[in-house]
């Protein structure tokens, strides 16, 4: 059982979530494709805080029946343990730390970098003792998918105009639209919604939305930039997807897709932390969420709180 609740050696937390990460994909599991309507989209226990960036998907990739996660020291406070042999679970967030060697900024304080740090949590399937009182029933409602659909668009602060004018599917830059093909052209109305989701993401890149250099700077296609803003887009839209029930369960993902992440992952062990993070400041720009300065704060969680 680990009992470990943050890490305080010099291990490479990037490596340790991008090797998880490909060992998903290798196993034919896509993690961001992993919808949370049937076990609740993954919190803290205790505070009730949703997990967020890349923490959200590697916590529904554990596929627990309910997606309720604590730590080692608040399942010590509320006197509950962890079953024998379990394991616990990676999340990351991050700590500013000192810099070395020590300078000093112009208010006269230590200046401080922001470093990846890891804890670990457990599912309450993995714990006794419990009160159930603490775990409350899911409740699963009937909502009409479309209608929160289009309520996402409707609500997005300055949404880009969306036009139906080509066959095709893209966000310019330059004039801030998205164009989409017809509707009838999908196989499913949900197919079109998760496109749009898509090219929604893609815009909240502009400069006057949040200004991310991966779609501003017009990079090539193949590039690492591009390859990023297209796994932001798409971590970005599969959130949507997942937020209004959309996602399709039953998606099959062909070889040279899952090979394309897997090749860009063994090249860079920050891809996906990077990408989730600004993936989700995406989202909470749709949604219309407050905002925070820095994407590192978006993996963010107090430890033990």
């Amino acid at each position: 059982m680990d009992s470990q609740n943050t890490s305080s050696t010099k291990l490479d937390v990037y490596e340790m979530v991008t090797t998880r990460v490909i060992e998903l994909l290798e196993a034919g599991t896509v993690p961001w494709q992993k919808p949370w309507t049937d076990a609740g989209v993954p919190m803290n226990l205790i505070s009730k805080r949703p997990y967020r960036g890349i923490n959200l998907w590697l916590l529904l990739s554990l596929n627990y029946e309910r997606n309720l996660f604590l730590t080692w020291d608040q399942l010590k406070k509320i006197g509950g343990s962890v079953n024998q042999g379990e394991h616990g679970h990676i999340v990351i967030f991050w700590k500013n730390v000192k810099k070395q060697p020590e300078e000093l900024g112009k208010d006269g304080h230590p200046k401080t970098v922001p470093m990846l740090r890891y804890y670990k949590v457990f599912n309450i399937a993995q714990c006794r003792d419990l009160s159930k009182d603490m775990i409350e029933p899911l409740v699963t409602q009937e909502h009409d998918t479309l209608l929160e659909c289009e309520g996402i668009i409707h609500s997005m602060p300055d949404c880009p105009v969306i036009k139906h004018m080509e066959q095709r599917a893209f966000y310019h830059i330059g004039e801030d639209y998205i164009n989409m093909p017809k509707k009838k052209s999908f196989k499913s109305i949900e197919a079109y919604y998760s496109t749009l989701f898509h090219e929604l993401v893609h815009s909240t890149g502009a400069e006057k939305r949040l200004g991310r250099k991966s779609i501003t700077e017009m990079n090539e296609f193949g590039s690492e930039p591009y390859s990023i803003e297209e796994l932001i887009a798409e971590l970005g839209a599969a959130y949507l997807c997942s937020f209004t029930g959309i996602l399709d369960k039953g998606i099959q993902n062909s070889a040279a897709y899952i090979n394309g992440w897997l090749n860009k992952l063994r090249n860079d062990k920050r891809f996906i932390v990077q990408a989730s993070g600004q993936a989700q400041r995406g989202v909470d720009c749709i949604l219309n969420l407050p905002l925070v300065k820095d994407e590192r704060l978006e993996v963010a969680e107090e430890v033990g709180s």
